[in-house]
């Protein structure tokens, strides 16, 4: 009777969607806990940049596809400014609705995938966020470039 059972198309046809289902399942979770530990390996990366006082270290973090050499030389500058604060916390934000638009006349040079938050250990809990996205297998700080 089993055998019976067994040899019937609709049982092998719900057999292949419940395998493929699960197949999709698998992938699909493992993408995202790949995501996800690849953000919190960029923001680990920006604290202990921040912690070492290191600003080549920061500047490494940044994707620089298409950054021409005056919006790196002003990156650079805001890099040398923060470093020196006393970093408090580093949090890693999923994108907002804002977060996937591109600002006025700015468009991001990766597509963005999540948002890293600093917050400094200063009396006015200073904070900067930045916009991370996918560069090959591991995420880099976006540069938003003006839009062509």
């Amino acid at each position: 009777m089993l055998q019976l059972f067994l040899r019937h198309p609709w049982f092998r046809r719900l057999f292949a969607a419940v395998t493929g289902l699960l197949l999709g399942l698998v992938l699909v979770t493992a993408w995202g806990w790949w995501n996800a530990r690849s953000l919190r390996a960029l923001a680990e990366d920006l604290r202990q940049a921040y912690e070492s006082h290191d600003a080549i270290a920061m500047e490494r973090l940044f994707c620089w596809d298409g950054v021409d050499a005056a919006t790196r030389g002003r990156i650079r500058f805001v890099i040398l400014q923060e470093y020196e604060l006393p970093v408090d916390s580093v949090t890693v934000h999923p994108l907002t609705a804002f977060d996937r638009q591109p600002g006025p006349g700015l468009r991001p040079n990766l597509t963005p995938a999540g948002t890293i938050e600093v917050t400094f250990a200063t009396t006015d809990r200073l904070s900067a966020a930045y916009l991370a996205g996918r560069d090959g297998f591991r995420h880099k700080l976006i540069v938003m470039l003006p839009a062509n």
